[in-house]
């Protein structure tokens, strides 16, 4: 297990009085990350098998899985007497029919209806089972893992240190010359070398396509005045830690040191502000009057922070967003992507949310590095 059998009965007790609060007699989850934080269970098959939790009024929760994944369900999960095998040839509907049924489940069924893992066709499967009254609570289910407990603010802080080692070993590399690969494997062997559970670094990208986020390391030759995008990313136990930073190869005009520094100042400025209690408005607003005020972009429309925790791929992120109207006040224990991208510059640093301020968990020089 990654935690203490305690953190696993803090997470159903939490809920638990969810459903309390809604009146269901069962939660059941598909998303792969909802699976895990309430069971224990993880298993890099979530992409290529289904799985799904069940949780009753009392009682361990009911992990219904693949019969290859059972392993990783008996080293991981941390209810590993309460679990339902489903074979090969079985469709998923007729899966969670048969799981409803060998549980005797009846009464209201909470569902998280937003997940990737909860298509129509399935859902629509399964509506009419009798005695059940199904009850589609799309994403909501995401915010019971935005308060992260001092054991995962753990794991995130250990992600954030090997992103320093990525970007430290990212930017001896870059060179007139080298490749985008050559700071890939560069990289990726300091994730490994430091501890990251795997070896991906993240977004690279140089020339026209660092104007660009999400662009992947490519065999592009980097050549005199480019600009070098690295977002790395770091994982401990699939809690992640990522931080962006940009290197100039070459002499960089006056205008854009002047621009990144700026930036810089701008991003310290909104976390300087960030709190349990202040309005997400108040950060998000010093950002994107700051970035404006450089003259660097006439608009900016990204959103300034995310969140970022235990993350499943093909997730990415925390379904939690500082956008221009976004409405919510920051809680502490929440953590976050805080970023500045704009026409090729990026920063960026992951922080947990205090009482009285906020954590910076990645930490590497800030500047604009000139290779």
């Amino acid at each position: 297990m990654w935690f203490a059998s305690a953190e696993y009965m803090t997470r159903v007790d939490k809920a638990r009085k969810y459903m309390a609060d809604r009146e269901l007699d069962y939660l059941m989850v598909f998303e792969p990350e909802m699976v895990t934080y309430l069971t224990g269970f993880y298993t890099q098959g979530y992409s290529t098998s289904f799985q799904f939790a069940l949780l009753a009024s009392s009682g361990t929760p009911l992990t219904v899985l693949r019969k290859a994944e059972e392993h990783h369900f008996l080293t991981t999960g941390a209810w590993p007497d309460n679990y339902l095998l489903w074979y090969d040839g079985e469709t998923a509907a007729e899966v969670v029919r048969r799981a409803l049924s060998e549980a005797s489940v009846a009464g209201r069924v909470g569902f998280d209806g937003g997940s990737w893992r909860a298509p129509f066709s399935l859902i629509h499967s399964v509506l009419g089972t009798n005695g059940i009254e199904f009850v589609d609570l799309g994403e909501e289910l995401e915010s019971m893992r935005f308060i992260k407990s001092p054991a995962e603010l753990g794991y995130l802080r250990e992600a954030g240190q090997v992103v320093g080692l990525m970007h430290a070993a990212g930017i001896e590399a870059a060179r007139a010359g080298g490749t985008e690969r050559d700071i890939a494997i560069a990289t990726s062997t300091a994730a490994v070398r430091g501890g990251s559970d795997f070896s991906d670094p993240g977004p690279i990208a140089s020339g026209d396509r660092a104007h660009h986020i999400h662009n992947w390391y490519s065999d592009r030759v980097l050549s005199d005045r480019d600009l070098v995008f690295l977002e790395m990313t770091a994982h401990k136990k699939n809690y992640h830690a990522r931080s962006m930073r940009t290197i100039v190869i070459g002499e960089p005009e006056k205008k854009m040191i002047d621009t990144f520094r700026r930036f810089a100042e701008v991003q310290d400025e909104a976390l300087a502000t960030v709190k349990a209690g202040v309005h997400c408005s108040v950060p998000d607003r010093i950002i994107r009057e700051g970035v404006l005020g450089t003259k660097w972009v006439e608009r900016y429309p990204n959103k300034t922070f995310y969140g970022i925790g235990m993350i499943l791929w093909p997730n990415s992120y925390e379904k939690l967003e500082v956008t221009h109207n976004a409405d919510f006040c920051f809680e502490a224990g929440m953590t976050f992507h805080a970023y500045i991208s704009a026409n090729g510059l990026n920063i960026s640093e992951t922080i947990a949310v205090t009482e009285d301020g906020c954590e910076v968990l990645t930490h590497f020089d800030r500047e604009l590095f000139i290779k």
